[in-house]
């Protein structure tokens, strides 16, 4: 019944930044944050109820998706990937205006993180949501060597935005109206061909990746920049899995069904917790767990 309890708290969380927000900055803001904390408390409960050890979290990715996909990316022409993030943040740095591109960021990918790890890549990376459903039973782990890829990866995603602004791409005033202090969206359509084709371009390269190493997560141990970006709070999180005080059977389930390679028999046989930055808080491993040995 205590596992049960702990699933309303996403939806809870979603609620009050729902509220928060979106009675003081955008009224859109409970079309985002309640959809996500319900889809994460719901994939809890199946994932709970079914003893499987990704259903509901693949099924909570999937609903999530649509949220970025459909009402942000189609709906609102946002575009929620780390180049547009930083061309916000330099026009916050130049005006102040913090817009909503930045404060989803904050929330799930800065900030977030000190709380949850890397939680948003477990439960709700619109990426991932399409990379978990691929036909793929292996999960071969992927050697080291690959994994600094996303070092250069992220270094030309923070460029392209720089060079585009310093050749004089005039992207910002195609979202922002600088003689308001209001954030209004633009139906310029090189927004949405921007939007859509950097999409496009990460599912490529994830089934791509995926199909190559026989690992439906490939891409976020090879590819994937905002990772790099998040590993650090995720070294401060206040929640990680961790060991109940049920002996460890030493049966290695837990790392099978790992899908970041992630040694977690290690740290729950030492009794300690998964301290690994990347732990994406899938909770495969306490699903499958036969003892319960780790939560």
């Amino acid at each position: 019944m205590k596992e049960y309890k702990r699933c309303i708290v996403p939806f809870l969380i979603g609620t009050v930044l729902s509220v928060s927000l979106g009675l003081t900055i955008w009224i859109g803001f409970f079309f985002v944050f309640i959809p996500i904390g319900l889809s994460i408390s719901i994939g809890f409960f199946l994932s709970i109820r079914y003893k499987s050890p990704d259903l509901g979290r693949k099924i909570s990715l999937s609903i999530i998706s649509l949220v970025f996909l459909v009402f942000l990316g189609i709906m609102q022409r946002e575009n929620m990937q780390i180049e547009e993030t930083v061309i916000y943040l330099a026009y916050f740095i130049s005006t102040g205006i913090f817009t909503r591109v930045l404060i989803h960021y904050a929330i799930a990918k800065v900030f977030g993180p000190l709380i949850w790890g890397r939680g948003y890549c477990g439960w709700a990376c619109y990426t991932a949501a399409l990379l978990e459903w691929l036909p793929i039973k292996e999960n071969k782990p992927i050697p080291k060597k690959y994994t600094y890829i996303r070092i250069p990866v992220l270094i030309v995603s923070i460029l392209i935005p720089f060079i585009l602004i310093q050749s004089g791409y005039d992207y910002m005033t195609r979202h922002i109206d600088s003689s308001i202090t209001s954030f209004i969206e633009s139906k310029k359509f090189d927004q949405f061909i921007w939007f859509l084709t950097g999409y496009i371009l990460y599912y490529i390269i994830g089934i791509i990746l995926a199909f190559v190493f026989r690992k439906r997560r490939a891409f976020c141990k090879i590819f994937c920049p905002v990772s790099l970006i998040m590993k650090l709070p995720t070294r401060l999180s206040l929640i990680k899995m961790r060991p109940t005080g049920n002996k460890c059977i030493k049966c290695g389930k837990c790392n099978e069904v790992c899908p970041m390679d992630v040694d977690v028999r290690k740290y729950i046989e030492n009794g300690k917790k998964v301290l690994s930055t990347e732990c994406i808080a899938c909770r495969n491993c306490a699903n499958i767990c036969p003892v319960k040995a780790v939560v």
